[in-house]
């Protein structure tokens, strides 16, 4: 019993500790991570967006980005098939289909911070540069759930529902599971509306309360140090877009 009892205080510790941390890398992310993604859709496809419609972040609602930092767009048919898109390359990004679900990511480069400000270079090209960081995320929006949908579209980070999540109301929680190349990813922070809400256990899981109808935006991330003379750490993000009834 004894050990039973210092495994249960082992664990009541990693989940303070993880949590503190949750919080701190919501407090102190990277300004490039304060833009927000969102994917919208119109009758015959999608559109990426970036800015701060749906963040908690105060700013400018659109910000204009390269085209160029979409890497790859998935899209879930609903027979389950997981078919690679090709995206127009112009700004707004513009993807044509009728998808289950949608993947997007995006890899916006090196950024560097200085005591007065955020630069979109690597910290070898700016004076006075802090520290250095490349942003690897990517955003996902399910209209249909299928039960494929509980499985990552990607090898990169991914967050997911572990069940229909539109017959969720306020007030009921959603089962979430966060994976890292293909596999369950321990410890990352989870986020609901930008606010951190806690961080994965053993298993990948996190449980988040739903607070509202309407869009729903969750999010997590994690930062991994790197052997990079252009930054030190890697930053990366994902975020699930889904939309409750009211």
């Amino acid at each position: 019993m004894p050990e039973t009892r210092s495994s249960e205080l082992a664990r009541a510790h990693y989940v303070y500790a993880c949590f503190a941390l949750a919080v701190g890398l919501a407090s102190l992310a990277p300004p490039a991570a304060a833009h927000d993604y969102w994917i919208e859709r119109s009758g015959d496809g999608y559109t990426l967006f970036q800015g701060h419609v749906y963040s908690s972040h105060k700013g400018e609602e659109r910000v204009p980005y390269d085209p160029t930092i979409v890497k790859r767009v998935a899209c879930a048919r609903a027979e389950g098939d997981i078919t690679t898109l090709e995206p127009a390359r112009a700004y707004p990004v513009r993807v044509l289909a009728r998808c289950s679900a949608v993947l997007i990511e995006v890899s916006s480069g090196y950024w560097t911070q200085t005591l007065t400000e955020t630069i979109q270079k690597p910290k070898t090209e700016v004076r006075g540069a802090l520290r250095g960081w490349r942003s690897e995320e990517a955003v996902k929006r399910i209209d249909v759930w299928t039960p494929r949908l509980a499985q990552p579209l990607s090898d990169g980070l991914e967050l997911m529902p572990r069940e229909d999540p539109f017959r969720l109301k306020p007030g009921d929680k959603l089962r979430l599971l966060v994976t890292w190349r293909g596999q369950p990813r321990r410890g990352v922070a989870v986020a609901y509306d930008g606010n951190a809400r806690g961080v994965t256990g053993a298993d990948g899981q996190a449980n988040i309360l739903i607070r509202h109808g309407g869009v729903q935006t969750l999010s997590a991330s994690f930062e991994e140090a790197v052997q990079d003379p252009l930054a030190e750490k890697v930053v990366r993000g994902t975020i699930l877009q889904l939309e409750l009834a009211k």
